[in-house]
C-alpha cells in the first residue's frame, strides 16, 4: 500500500503542536504566508479542545437543569392529604397513588438505564418529555373532574377515575426515572473519572432534591387556593399539574438537544483493558487479552482483531469504523452487565440500599398525612404550626446540602480509586498519597445511622403535640435520605465504572421501590387501624383521635405512626454482619451438621485455610472441654458415678454453662444438636453488654431455627408500651431498674451486663436459678474476651467464677512465651492496637506458667493448661484419625504459620474440686546444661522497600560480572512467594557498593514460579532445582540445572511424581544427590531419590526399619565418606501424617555401587536432651565446615514455641547419641538493639568460609497481618574471620519460562560462532524532499537523517534556557536511579516528583536523572505533546517539511532530559524521529528478529540486559548497529527495532525531543496508548491462541505434549522466517 503523500498546501518547517487527538498542524517558520497557515491551524486545534469543553459544559448545564425539575414526584405529600379530604380517598389509596409512582420510578430504571448506555442519554430525556406531558396532564384533568363532579374514592363511578389517576402517577413515575437519570448517566459518563467525581456526581443529584423544595414553594406560594376570609388555603392542584406537565415537557425537549457523552469511546477502551484483567475477555473473538507485564512506560490495553497494513495510506472507511465501534461498545456493555450481575458483592450492596433507602422514601411520600396526626382535628389555631410544604423544603434543603457536602468530602477524604479502568503506567508515583481516608462506604454507614435517628425521634413521641420540633425529624431525614442517595451512584462508579452506569445503577436503583411500596403499606396499615381505634361506634369522633364527617378516617396521635416508624429505623441496620471466620469455618469444616452462625453471619465469606484451620481448632478445643463438662459425672463431694442412661451426667448437679463475653456465639445450639441427651438438664446462659446481647435476642427471636430450640419461652426485656408514658409509669421506671435478663427458656439465658459489674451478673444468676444456686454445677467459658478487660477486673471475674462452689473455668486467650518482642507478638500486639482494641492480661500473664499460678491463686484447686500448639497433638482434642480427617476439607500447607499462631495461645481448664493435681505445659524445653548458650555476631544488613520480600524460596551463591569487569559473588534467590504472590523471577544481591553495577542476566527458558522447592549446589553439572508446588494442590514434578557458564536454565530429568516441601543433599563431591521427606498430590510420600544427572531419578531401596513417613525434615549429608559408593547423613524431624512433628531422629547410610539399584539404611540415635529442640519442621540442616558439628536453623518444633536460644543449634553424632553442643544467641536481638529475625521461609546458603547467609522470610501471622524479615542476616560463627562487608539488594530479573535455552530451534541458520557480534554503523542520508522521508519509512530500517532544520531549539536549548522557560517551580516526574543502567524489569530506579529547576541542576551536577516528559493534563491518558506540556517552548522546536508524514500522522512528541543513565532495552510499535537538541547521544540499535535472543519475556517490551555493559558477550547472532547523535541530527528509529540509548560527551547530559508517529493504517491495538509501544493487535490475539493451543495439550503425557508444542513452535519459527 502506497504511502499518503503530504497535502500539498503545506510546506516548509513548522512547529510540532498537537497529538492525533487534536490534529497535529504544520506551518512554515520562514515564510510570511506560511506563518499565517500555521497560526490558522493553531487556532482550529484550540477552538476544537475549546468545542469539546463546551460540549462538557453544556451537557452538565442541561443535566442539572433536568435533575432541577425531575423531582416533582417528591412534592407528593403537598397535596396526597387533599387527595383524601377532597376526593375521600383512604389512606391505603393516597399511599396507593404514591406506591405507584415510585414503583414506575424505579422498576422500569434497569431497562431505561440498559437503553441509556446504549443509545445515549437524549431518547430517555424525550421519552421524560412525553411521560410527564401525558402523567399530569391526565392527573389534572382527572382531579378537576372527580373535584367538581363529587365522585368519591372508589364509589360513585369512581373505580375508573381512581384507576386513571393511577395511570397517571405511572408515566409521572416513568417521566421522573426517564429524566433523572438521563442527568446523572450524563455527568457520571462525562466526569466519573476524574478526581472530582463525587462533586459532578453530587451536584444533579442536589438538584434532585432541590426540585421538591421550589416545586412545593411554587405550589403552595403561587399556585394557591382562596379561603373565604381571603387568606391562602391549600395548594390548587389542578392548577399546579398543569404548571408541571408543561413546565417538564419543555425540560425534557430541552435535554433531547442538551444532554451528550462526549469521549464515549476512550470510556468504551478503558472497560475493554478492564475486562482483559478481569478475564471477561477470554475465549472471545473480538477481543484478545493475556497480557503480561509491558516495557519501557507500558499500559496493559485490550487489542482489537484487526489484521496489519502498511504505511498510511487512505482514511479507514468511515461506516465500517462506526460499525465496528458500536459492536464493541455493545459487547463491552454486555460483559459489563453479566459482570455486576454475578458479583455478590453488588447483591448485598442492593439489598443494604433496600433497607436503607425504602424508609426514607416511606417518610417523604407521607410527610402530609403524619403532620395531620400531630394535632387533634377539633383543636382551632391561629396559623397553622407546621405545614408540608415548609418539611418537603426542610428535607429538601438538608437532602441538597448533605449531597453536595458527601460528593465534596469523598472526593477529598476517600482513597483514591485501585481502579476502575485507571490506567497502571509509570506515573503512579504521581497519584497523592493522602495521610487520612475515610472510605465512601463509612460515610454511608454514618449517615445511615442519621436516617435512622430522624425515623427513632418521630417513633418516639416526641414530636407528638410540637410540631415546632418536625424540623428535628424532616432534617435528619433528609440528611440520610439524601447522603445516602448520594454515595450509592458514587461507589457504584467508583468500583464497577462509568461505561455502563446507568445499567448498573438501574439495578441496584430498583430495589428502594420495593423498600418504599414496603413501607408505605405498613404506615398505611398502622395509621388506618390507629383512626380506627379513634372513632366513635357510631362513627362520630372519639377519644384523642378524629372521625370526619361523612365517614372519612383520618388519625391522631402517636398511635397512628409510631409502630411503623420504630420498624424502618431498625430495618436500616438489618444488614449488620460479624464473626465471618467463624461462618466460614462453619461451612467448611462442618458441612453434614446444622449451621447457626449463618444466622447472624448473613453472608459467607471464604476464608484463608490458616485462618479457617486456627479458627476451627479454637472452636473445637472449647467444645470439647464444655462436652467433657456435660458427660462428667461427679456428686457434690467428689465421687466419680455414672448414670442410668449410661450418658455422663452430674448427679444432683444441674450443669450451668456461662459464656462470658458470648459475642455471637453459638455454644447453645451446638450443643443442644450434638449432644441432646446430656444437655437435657443443662442452662445455657449467655453474657455480655445490653447492646450486644440485645441485638443477640433480636436475632435469636426472628429466627424460627433458632427460638424453635428452646421450650418455655420468656422475654424480660421491657414490654412495649404507649410511647406516651405515664406519671405513674415514669415514677416506676426511676424507682426499678430494668432486669438485664432480656431472654429466658427452659433452656438458654441471655444476660445483659458489664463482667465489671459482678453483682448485678450474681443477682442475674440467682433470679434465673432461683435457691438453686448451690445444686447447680457452673462452667464459665470466656474465649478470647476478658482479656480485653482491665486485668484486675478479669481476675476478678475468675475469682467470681470459683466462689459460686461446683465451678469449672475454660479461658482461652493471647500469651508471649518469647516475649513481645517475638515476630508474631510483635505484629499481633500492634494489630490489636491498631484495632484500638488492645489485649491487656496479656502482659501480666504472658506464659503458661503463670496463667497456671493466676487460677491456682484464685481458688481453682485444679487447672490444667495447653498452648494451642500443645493441645493440637493431645489425644484429649484430636486423635491422629481426626487429625487426618481435617486435610481433606481444603489443602493445608501453612504448618509453620499455625504452630506461631497455636503457640501464642493458651487454653486453661479450671476446677474448683478435685484439688491437688495441676498440671501446666513449659513454654519452652529446658535446656542442656551442658550445651553452652554461645554469643555469636548476626550481621544485619537491612534492606530499603519490598521489592525483595519473598519467602519459602530457595537460593545459590554464582558468580556475575562486576562494576571493573571482574567477578565478583553474589546470591541468587530463586522464585518463592512474594508479598502478593508467587514470583517469576529471582533476587540479586552482591556485597559491596549498592551504587555499583553487577551484570547478571537470565537466557530465556526456566522453570514456572513456584514455592517449596530446593536448589542444591551439583558442582560442575550446575544447581539442581527440583519440584515445589504453585497451590497445595497442585505440586510439580519438572527439575532444572542452572549452568553458571551461560546463565541459563537447562531442563533435566523431572521427578517420577509432583513433589514439594522435600529435602535434596548433595552427596560428596559428586553430582549426584538424594532427596528425601516429601508431599505430593496424595499425601506424603514414603520414598527415597537418588538423582545423578546422566540417569536421573532412581528410587532407593530401604533395607531393616524404615522410617516414620515424614516430609518437610532436616536432611544433611555427613562430609566424610568411606568410599566413593557409600555416603552417609542425618534425617531429622518432619511432619507425620498423623498432623504432628515426628521426633525421629536418624543417621542414614547409601550405597551405590550398583547405580541403578541403590541401598539405604535408616538407625535411631539415642538424644541425651529432649528430642523437640531439634525434631523440626520447616528447617535447614547442614555440616559445618571443618567441623564434625551440625547446624540447624529455622522452622518450628512439636509441642512449643521455638525458643530464641533454640533457634540456631550445633549438635553432634557419635556412637548412635546424639547431643546438642551448643546454642547461638545474639545479645542484642535478647535486649532488642538488633530486629529479631523469623527465620520461617528463609533462603539459607552456607557460603564456602563458613559464613551462613539468611535471606528473606517472614510468616503470615494468622489474620493479624504478615511479618517481613527487614533485611539480610549473616552468621558469623565464632573462631572464623568475618567479613562484615554489607549485603546489598541489586535487582530482580525476570525467569522466562519455557525448554532448554541451547534448544536446535532457537538458533538460526549462521550458528553460534562464539565470536563477538559486530556492530555496524547506523548509515547517514540525507533528505532533500518529504517523497525522500517517505521511501526511508518504506524501507524501514534506521538511518540518520542530514540536512534538516529543527529551528532555534539547537542553538538556544541549554539547561538555563529550559528552566527559564519551563519554571522552575514546575512540577515534574523524573527516574532517579541508583546505578548507571536503569533497568525497568528490577525497577531500579524510583519515579520521583521534583520541581524542574532542582532537577535540572540536579543533571549538570551530574546526578543519575532521567525525564520522559508526560502529559501535563492527564498523564495516565494522554500522550505527550510538547506545544501542550511546554507552550513556551513551541516555537523553537519545528518539524522540517521533509517530515511532513510525521506531523500528518503525529501519536506524540515527547521531551527528554538525561543525566548519565542508560536506558533500558526496549522495543517501540510505533515509528519515531529521534531529534537531538543538546548533548551527545550513543544509541545501540538491534533488529527485530533479534528479539529471540535478547531475553524478551512473552508480552513485554523491555529487556534486563545492560547492551553497553556487556556489548562484547551479545550473542554472536544478533546484528548491533550503532550510531552517535550530534546536536541537530534526526534518527529514524523504524517500529520493534530494540534499542537502548546513553549520554556521551563531557557534559553527560542529553536534551531532545522524540516524535512518535503512526505508520500503519490499521492494526494498532484496541484502546489508550499512552507511550505508543502497545504491541499490534495481532500480537495479542496470537498470544492468546498460544494459550489455547498450550491449554488444548494439557491432558496428553508430558513427553507428548512437549514433543508436539516443540513441533507447532518450530512450525511458527519456520513461517516467521517465510
Amino acid at each position: 500500500m502506497s504511502p499518503a503523500l503530504p497535502d500539498e498546501g503545506i510546506s516548509s518547517s513548522t512547529p510540532l503542536l498537537h497529538s492525533e487527538d487534536t490534529a497535529s498542524t504544520l506551518g512554515p517558520a520562514s515564510s510570511s504566508s506560511s506563518s499565517v497557515r500555521s497560526l490558522s491551524l493553531r487556532h482550529h486545534n484550540q477552538t476544537k479542545r475549546r468545542a469539546v469543553a463546551a460540549a462538557r459544559t453544556l451537557s452538565f448545564a442541561s443535566a442539572v437543569l433536568s435533575s432541577l425539575c425531575a423531582g416533582s414526584i417528591t412534592v407528593f405529600s403537598l397535596y396526597g392529604h387533599i387527595f383524601q379530604e377532597r376526593l375521600h380517598y383512604s389512606q391505603y389509596q393516597v399511599n396507593g397513588l404514591a406506591s405507584a409512582a415510585s414503583i414506575a420510578m424505579y422498576i422500569p430504571v434497569s431497562f431505561l438505564g440498559y437503553l441509556c448506555d446504549r443509545v445515549g442519554p437524549a431518547p430517555l430525556s424525550l421519552l421524560s418529555a412525553v411521560f410527564f406531558g401525558a402523567g399530569y396532564g391526565l392527573a389534572a384533568g382527572l382531579y378537576r373532574r372527580a373535584d367538581v363532579g363529587g365522585m368519591h374514592g372508589v364509589d360513585e363511578g369512581g373505580t375508573w377515575a381512581f384507576a386513571g389517576m393511577i395511570t397517571a402517577f405511572v408515566m409521572i413515575g416513568v417521566g421522573t426515572c426517564s429524566m433523572y437519570l438521563s442527568a446523572v448517566a450524563t455527568c457520571a459518563k462525562n466526569f466519573g473519572r476524574g478526581k472530582h467525581r463525587g462533586l459532578a456526581l453530587a451536584v444533579p443529584i442536589a438538584a434532585f432534591g432541590l426540585s421538591g423544595m421550589w416545586q412545593s414553594q411554587v405550589g403552595s406560594r403561587v399556585f394557591y387556593e382562596r379561603l373565604a376570609d381571603g387568606s391562602k388555603g391549600d395548594v390548587d392542584v389542578f392548577h399546579f399539574f398543569v404548571f408541571l406537565a408543561v413546565l417538564l415537557l419543555v425540560v425534557g425537549l430541552i435535554g433531547t438537544f442538551g444532554l451528550r457523552i462526549v469521549d464515549e469511546q476512550d470510556i468504551i477502551d478503558e472497560a475493554v483493558e478492564e475486562l482483559e484483567r478481569s478475564g471477561f475477555l477470554d475465549g472471545s473473538a473480538l477481543f484478545s487479552p493475556a497480557r503480561s507485564e509491558r516495557g519501557y512506560g507500558a499500559i496493559e490495553q485490550d487489542p482489537i482483531d484487526v489484521d496489519g497494513a502498511g504505511i498510511v495510506d487512505s482514511a479507514k472507511d468511515v461506516d465500517e469504523e462506526e460499525e465496528e465501534a458500536r459492536i464493541k461498545k455493545q459487547w463491552v456493555l454486555n460483559a459489563e452487565t453479566r459482570r455486576f450481575l454475578t458479583d455478590p458483592t453488588m447483591w448485598c450492596f442492593a439489598v443494604g440500599f433496600f433497607f436503607m433507602i425504602g424508609p426514607g422514601e416511606a417518610f417523604i411520600n407521607n410527610l402530609g398525612t403524619i403532620i395531620k396526626t400531630l394535632y387533634p382535628p377539633t383543636l382551632h389555631y391561629v396559623g397553622k404550626p407546621t405545614s408540608a410544604a415548609t418539611h418537603v423544603s426542610i428535607v429538601g434543603i438538608t437532602s441538597t446540602v448533605v449531597r453536595l457536602l458527601t460528593g465534596t468530602l469523598t472526593d477529598l477524604l476517600a482513597p483514591s480509586p485501585q481502579a476502575q479502568h485507571v490506567q497502571i503506567t509509570s506515573t503512579a508515583p504521581m497519584l497523592q498519597i493522602r495521610p487520612f481516608t475515610v472510605s465512601r462506604v463509612s460515610f454511608l454507614l454514618f449517615f445511615a445511622g442519621i436516617l435512622s435517628l430522624g425515623l427513632a425521634a418521630l417513633a418516639s413521641g416526641l414530636i407528638q403535640n410540637h410540631g415546632e420540633r418536625f424540623w428535628l425529624v424532616s432534617g435528619l431525614v433528609g440528611a440520610g435520605y439524601g447522603a445516602v442517595f448520594s454515595l450509592t451512584p458514587i461507589i457504584i462508579t467508583v468500583i464497577w465504572g462509568v461505561e455502563n452506569f446507568a445499567t448498573n445503577w438501574g439495578i441496584v436503583a430498583m430495589f428502594p421501590a420495593l423498600g418504599a411500596t414496603l413501607w408505605g403499606l405498613v404506615y398505611s396499615a398502622v395509621y388506618d387501624a390507629g383512626a380506627k381505634k379513634s372513632v366513635a361506634p357510631g362513627g362520630g369522633g372519639g377519644g384523642d383521635g378524629g372521625g370526619g364527617d361523612g365517614g372519612d378516617i383520618f388519625c391522631y396521635g402517636v398511635e397512628c405512626y409510631a409502630p411503623a416508624f420504630w420498624a424502618m429505623a431498625a430495618s436500616v441496620w438489618t444488614n449488620n454482619s460479624s464473626i465471618v471466620s467463624k461462618r466460614s469455618v462453619e461451612k467448611l469444616y462442618y458441612p453434614d451438621e446444622a449451621h447457626f452462625f449463618r444466622f447472624f453471619v448473613k453472608k459467607f465469606q471464604r476464608r484463608a485455610p490458616l485462618i479457617n484451620r486456627g479458627y476451627h481448632f479454637r472452636l473445637h478445643v472449647i467444645d470439647v472441654l464444655v462436652r467433657n463438662f456435660l458427660k462428667r459425672t461427679e456428686n457434690v463431694g467428689g465421687e466419680e458415678t455414672v448414670s442410668a442412661s449410661g450418658n455422663p451426667g452430674r448427679k444432683n448437679l444441674r450443669k450451668v454453662v456461662v459464656n462470658l463475653g458470648c459475642g455471637s456465639d453459638v455454644i447453645p445450639w451446638q450443643c443442644l444438636t450434638r449432644y441432646p441427651d446430656d444437655c437435657r438438664d443443662a442452662l445455657f446462659v449467655d453474657v455480655d453488654f445490653p447492646d450486644l446481647i440485645e441485638r443477640k435476642r433480636q436475632t435469636v427471636l426472628s429466627t424460627p431455627e433458632l427460638l424453635g430450640a428452646f421450650t418455655g419461652v420468656r422475654t424480660r426485656a421491657a414490654a412495649a408500651t404507649d410511647s406516651t408514658p405515664t406519671s405513674e409509669s415514669k415514677d416506676k421506671a426511676a424507682t426499678s431498674a430494668p432486669s438485664p435478663i432480656v431472654f429466658e427458656s427452659d433452656q438458654y439465658v441471655q444476660i445483659g451486663c458489664d463482667l465489671r459489674d459482678l453483682k448485678t451478673l450474681r443477682e442475674a444468676l440467682e433470679t434465673v436459678l432461683g435457691d438453686d444456686v448451690a445444686g447447680c454445677s457452673f462452667l464459665f467459658v470466656a474465649e478470647v474476651s476478658i482479656t480485653y478487660m482491665e486485668t484486675p477486673a478479669a481476675d476478678k471475674v475468675i475469682e467470681f467464677a470459683a466462689s459460686l462452689g461446683d465451678a469449672e473455668f475454660v479461658l482461652l486467650e493471647q500469651i508471649l512465651p518469647e516475649g513481645e518482642k517475638h515476630p508474631f507478638a510483635t505484629t499481633m500486639l500492634g494489630h490489636f492496637e491498631k484495632l484500638n482494641t488492645p489485649i491487656k492480661s496479656v502482659n501480666t500473664y504472658p506464659t503458661v506458667v503463670d496463667q497456671l499460678r493466676r487460677f491456682r491463686t484464685r481458688g481453682w484447686n485444679s487447672v490444667l493448661v495447653w498452648t494451642l500448639w500443645k493441645a493440637w497433638a493431645d489425644e484429649t482434642f484430636l486423635s491422629a484419625a481426626d487429625r487426618r480427617k481435617l486435610d481433606e476439607v481444603e489443602p493445608f500447607d501453612e504448618w509453620e504459620e499455625f504452630a506461631l499462631f497455636a503457640g501464642h495461645y493458651c487454653v486453661v481448664h479450671a476446677r474448683t474440686a478435685g484439688g491437688g493435681g495441676a498440671a501446666a505445659v513449659p513454654q519452652t524445653t529446658p535446656s542442656n546444661p551442658l550445651a553452652t548458650v554461645q554469643s555469636v555476631m548476626l550481621q544485619y544488613d537491612e534492606l530499603p522497600g519490598q521489592k525483595w520480600q519473598r519467602r519459602f524460596a530457595a537460593a545459590m551463591p554464582v558468580v556475575a560480572q562486576g562494576a571493573k569487569g571482574a567477578d565478583e559473588q553474589v546470591l541468587v534467590n530463586v522464585m518463592g512467594l512474594g508479598t502478593k504472590a508467587r514470583m517469576q523471577s529471582c533476587d540479586i544481591y552482591s556485597q559491596g557498593d549498592a551504587d555499583s553495577a553487577v551484570e547478571f542476566t537470565l537466557r530465556e527458558g526456566g522453570p514456572t514460579s513456584r514455592m517449596c522447592h530446593t536448589l542444591t549446589d551439583l558442582g560442575n553439572a550446575g544447581f539442581l532445582l527440583a519440584g515445589g508446588r504453585a497451590s497445595p494442590s497442585t505440586p510439580f514434578k519438572d527439575c532444572w540445572l542452572f549452568d553458571q557458564k551461560e546463565n541459563a536454565w537447562k531442563r533435566t530429568h523431572d521427578l517420577p511424581a509432583p513433589l514439594y516441601r522435600h529435602s535434596v543433599a548433595r552427596l560428596g563431591e559428586t553430582d549426584m544427590a538424594l532427596l528425601a521427606g516429601s508431599k505430593g498430590k496424595s499425601g506424603i510420600v514414603d520414598d527415597y531419590l537418588l538423582y545423578r544427572s546422566d540417569v536421573g531419578w532412581v528410587s532407593c531401596e530401604v533395607v531393616g526399619t524404615r522410617p516414620t513417613p515424614v516430609y518437610g525434615a532436616a536432611l544433611a549429608p555427613h562430609r566424610d565418606s568411606s568410599s566413593p559408593d557409600r555416603f552417609a547423613g542425618i534425617f531429622i524431624g518432619g511432619l507425620a501424617d498423623n498432623g504432628v512433628i515426628s521426633d525421629q531422629i536418624l543417621v542414614w547410610t547409601l550405597d551405590v555401587s550398583n547405580i541403578k539399584k541403590p541401598v539405604m539404611t535408616f538407625t535411631p540415635q539415642r538424644v541425651l536432651e529432649s528430642r523437640h529442640s531439634l525434631a523440626r519442621f520447616g528447617a535447614t540442616c547442614f555440616q559445618l565446615h571443618h567441623s564434625n558439628e551440625f547446624i540447624m536453623l529455622g522452622g518450628v518444633v512439636g509441642d512449643h514455641l521455638l525458643a530464641q536460644e533454640n533457634e540456631i543449634l550445633a549438635f553432634s553424632i557419635q556412637s548412635g547419641e546424639c547431643s546438642i553442643t551448643r546454642r547461638f544467641v545474639d545479645p542484642r536481638i535478647v535486649d532488642g538493639t538488633l530486629p529479631w529475625p523469623l527465620m520461617i521461609g528463609s533462603s539459607v546458603v552456607s557460603m564456602p568460609d563458613g559464613r551462613v547467609v539468611v535471606l528473606g522470610g517472614g510468616a503470615t501471622c494468622f489474620s493479624m497481618g504478615t511479618f517481613w524479615n527487614s533485611g539480610v542476616y549473616t552468621l558469623h560463627l565464632p573462631n572464623l574471620d568475618s567479613n562484615a562487608t554489607p549485603w546489598v539488594y541489586k535487582k530482580a530479573v525476570d525467569i522466562i519460562p519455557g525448554g532448554e535455552f541451547s534448544s536446535p530451534s532457537q538458533i538460526d541458520d549462521r550458528g553460534i560462532t562464539g565470536e563477538s557480534p559486530i556492530i555496524k554503523p547506523i548509515a547517514r542520508v540525507g533528505v532533500e524532499t518529504k517523497e525522500d522521508f517517505v521511501r526511508v519509512v518504506r524501507e524501514g530500517r534506521p538511518v540518520v537523517l542530514e540536512g534538516l532544520d529543527l529551528g532555534r531549539c539547537v542553538s538556544d536549548w541549554n539547561l538555563e534556557y529550559l528552566v527559564d522557560k519551563v519554571g522552575a517551580d514546575r512540577k515534574v516526574v523524573i527516574h532517579d536511579s541508583a546505578t548507571q543502567s536503569m533497568d525497568f524489569n528490577a525497577k531500579n530506579f524510583r519515579y520521583v516528583t521534583t520541581e524542574f529547576g532542582d532537577f535540572v541542576q540536579k543533571v549538570a551536577g551530574g546526578e543519575r536523572l532521567y525525564l520522559r516528559a508526560l502529559s501535563d493534563e492527564k498523564p495516565a491518558e494522554k500522550p505527550a505533546v510538547l506545544a501542550d506540556d511546554f507552550p513556551l517552548l513551541t516555537p523553537d522546536f519545528v518539524l522540517p517539511p521533509q517530515l511532513s508524514l510525521v506531523a500528518e500522522n503525529l501519536f506524540s512528541s515527547v521531551l527528554r532530559i538525561s543525566g548519565p543513565v542508560n536506558m533500558w532495552l526496549h522495543y517501540d510499535v510505533m515509528a519515531n524521529v529521534y531529534c537531538q537538541i543538546g548533548g551527545s547521544k550513543r544509541l545501540i540499535l538491534l533488529p527485530p528478529a533479534d528479539v529471540e535472543h535478547l531475553a524478551f519475556a512473552p508480552g513485554a517490551s523491555s529487556s534486563s540486559i545492560d547492551v553497553f555493559a556487556s556489548i562484547d558477550a551479545l550473542p554472536s547472532q544478533t546484528r548491533p548497529h550503532e550510531a552517535v547523535l550530534a546536536p541537530g541530527e534526526v534518527l529514524f528509529l523504524p517500529p520493534l527495532w530494540l534499542h537502548t540509548a546513553t549520554p556521551v560527551g563531557e557534559s553527560g547530559s542529553s536534551v531532545a525531543v522524540n516524535v512518535f508517529f503512526r505508520d500503519l493504517e490499521s492494526g494498532y491495538a484496541a484502546g489508550r496508548d499512552v507511550y505508543g509501544n502497545r504491541d499490534l493487535a495481532a500480537y495479542e490475539k496470537g498470544r492468546q491462541d498460544v494459550g489455547r493451543i498450550a491449554n488444548s495439550f494439557k491432558k496428553l503425557p508430558a513427553e507428548a505434549r512437549e514433543f508436539y508444542l516443540l513441533r507447532l513452535a518450530d512450525e511458527l519459527r519456520r513461517k516467521a522466517r517465510g
